[in-house]
């Protein structure tokens, strides 16, 4: 059975289509400021939580509002708990005031980030963070 045209462009928009794939993860770059991972925000949610892929970026819902910088600082919160790394090691480079961010990070190898990564788009993470 063939997929209505209208559906499948709202599942890949979402992200629902990637985010199925099995060890699916979000495109890491090698940048001048580091490994850099795009990620989709969403501010103002209920809780802080990943919400898998959005195409080729991470999905994020965080809790705090997008005002003064306070959705960008729960993000950075929030992946350095999930992925066990020091805060001063990620930073939002690009896209301070959109939904979608370019995070880079530091002290880490590609590999390792890329499996963090993987884990974390799969199984999901939920709380605060840390």
């Amino acid at each position: 059975m063939k997929m209505p045209a209208r559906r499948a462009r709202a599942e890949i928009l979402s992200g629902e289509q990637n985010s199925e794939r099995v060890g699916a993860s979000p495109v890491v770059r090698i940048e001048e400021q580091g490994l850099v991972v795009g990620v989709r925000v969403t501010p103002s949610a209920p809780r802080t939580a990943v919400q898998g892929l959005y195409g080729d970026r991470l999905k994020v819902c965080v809790a705090a509002p997008p005002e003064a910088g306070r959705a960008n600082r729960a993000l950075v919160e929030a992946l350095s708990g999930w992925l066990g790394l020091p805060r001063t090691s990620i930073q939002v480079i690009a896209g301070h005031t959109a939904r979608d961010k370019m995070v880079a990070f530091a002290g880490i190898e590609e590999e390792e980030l890329r499996k963090r990564l993987a884990v974390l788009a799969q199984g999901g993470a939920a709380g605060k963070g840390r």
